[in-house]
């Protein structure tokens, strides 16, 4: 009841082998040449998957459903088509949380919440603001915050003070967002300690309880 099994959708969909000193040795595209049906192929196979080894949860970041386009507008159209094909197939199984992916793309190389540039941050905020409408649209009980690269190398040129305000202000809007929605679930944290960046601001559970109190976001986070 407390640990429930679930399929995670990037390392078991996506994940290709590929590591720092190789290439993918997985090949996850289903025969498929298409983007957009290799991601429905991987749809398909995630329920079977998740049927033969009784798995009732799956999880996913926004980015592993379905993948970038050109632009915002085109990379939720295509996001539109993968969760409403999830939800087509979804059958008995659950969606234990959603999330988005502020962490992969070149853009946010200074952070998502945390980048020096307000481009950056509007679009991630664009980006959070869709995962939480798909999140939303199949039942997930939870939405996810990782901060991949919400920290720094260096304090010399870093105004800390003001990126975690402005960190602060992103999860805030995202909260009062999903629950306009109708979003009655958890929101998490999930601290990692130098995972990739030096000092992050969600190293570990203690210092993002501190965080989340001084920002009076205690009440809406779990870890």
């Amino acid at each position: 009841e407390h640990l429930k099994f679930a399929l995670s959708w990037w390392h078991t969909m996506c994940g290709d082998g590929t590591d720092m000193f190789g290439v993918g040795t997985t090949d996850k595209k289903w025969s498929q040449t298409d983007p957009m049906e290799i991601a429905k192929s991987k749809v398909d196979a995630a329920f079977e998957i998740m049927d033969k080894l009784s798995i009732d949860y799956f999880c996913f970041h926004d980015r592993d459903i379905a993948p970038e386009a050109e632009t915002l507008s085109d990379t939720n159209k295509r996001l539109d088509i993968i969760s409403d094909y999830i939800k087509e197939n979804i059958g008995e199984k659950k969606l234990l949380w959603g999330t988005a992916n502020c962490f992969s793309n070149p853009r946010y190389m200074h952070g998502a919440g945390t980048s020096p540039s307000a481009d950056v941050f509007a679009f991630a905020a664009a980006q959070i603001k869709k995962a939480i409408e798909i999140t939303v649209k199949l039942g997930g009980n939870g939405y996810v915050f990782w901060g991949g690269r919400e920290g720094y190398e260096t304090l010399l040129n870093t105004n800390m003070k003001l990126e975690q305000d402005n960190m602060a202000r992103l999860m805030r809007m995202a909260v009062d967002y999903a629950r306009s929605i109708g979003f009655k679930g958890d929101f998490y944290i999930e601290p990692k300690p130098k995972e990739p960046t030096k000092h992050q601001y969600d190293f570990d559970t203690a210092t993002v309880i501190g965080f989340l109190r001084n920002y009076g976001l205690d009440k809406d986070f779990k870890m």
